[in-house]
Order: C-alpha cells, then sequence, then structure tokens
C-alpha cells in the first residue's frame, strides 16, 4: 500500500465528490464523531444538525475537524481529506436559504435545523493505492 499525501486543492475536489462526512466535536472532554450530510461552500464545509442536538451544541463557536473520504473495499485504494477550522451556526435567513439549495434533497428550511459552516484553516489529505509487485517469479528448476 502506497499514501500519498494532497495538496489543498486537490483534496477539496474529491471531498466535494462525496455527500456524507464525520465532524469530529468535544463532548464532555473527549472526542466525539458525528455523521452528517455536507456540502462545500467555497472552501467551508457546511452541514446541518437537529438544533437540539448534541452536534450542535458542540460544534457552536467551536474548533472542529471534518472527514470523508472514499475507499474501495475490494482493491483497497481510494482516498481520506481532513479538514480543521472553526465552526459557527448560520442565522442570516438569506443565507441560510441559500445553503439550503446545496442540499436539494433536503427540501425547505427547517426551523429545528441548525446549519453550521467550518471553516478550512487546515487541509489534509492522502489518496492510497496498491503499489505494483514488480519481483520476478522464481526461475524453475532446470536440471543440468
Amino acid at each position: 500500500m502506497t499514501k500519498r499525501p494532497l495538496g489543498r486543492r486537490e483534496t477539496l475536489q474529491l471531498m466535494a465528490s462525496t455527500p456524507v462526512g464525520r465532524v469530529v466535536v468535544t463532548e464532555g472532554a473527549l472526542p466525539a464523531v458525528h455523521l452528517v450530510a455536507f456540502a462545500l461552500d467555497g472552501e467551508c464545509v457546511v452541514f446541518r444538525a437537529p438544533s437540539d442536538s448534541s452536534l450542535a451544541k458542540a460544534a457552536h463557536e467551536a474548533v472542529v475537524a471534518f472527514q470523508a473520504d472514499h475507499i474501495d473495499p475490494a482493491t483497497r485504494t481510494g482516498w481520506t481529506g481532513t479538514v480543521t477550522g472553526h465552526a459557527s451556526r448560520v442565522a442570516d435567513p438569506s443565507a441560510v436559504a441559500r445553503l439550503t439549495h446545496l442540499f436539494p434533497d433536503v427540501g425547505g428550511a427547517d426551523e429545528d435545523q441548525a446549519w453550521f459552516r467550518v471553516t478550512s484553516e487546515f487541509v489534509t489529505g492522502r489518496l492510497v493505492h496498491r503499489s505494483v509487485d514488480v519481483r520476478t517469479p522464481a526461475e524453475p528448476d532446470v536440471p543440468m
């Protein structure tokens, strides 16, 4: 297996190709991981969560990590990307309406949902692929 670091732009492009990722927050001084639907708005990750959820409470004005990936289990190849930055709640109604359009399957704005934007202060990524084995097969035994 070979791992190659990805640049910021390539990582964000790959992350934009998948609709689900994980938000990592701190809850009670411990890390907690939440699966969310997300989109990229420029270089910011946007997602929503129920307003009264532990995710909404923990992500409000906090430093969080966000990870998305795609790995093919048959070949064990793929990529992973992580964004670390400040999360803030999006409260402006026009901004919420605009973000809602990034999620066509979500429908209209839902009152009990909180929208969040995560800045991409640190972006890291890795491409994982199989190494090609270039060893030659053993020579057959030939009697002399």
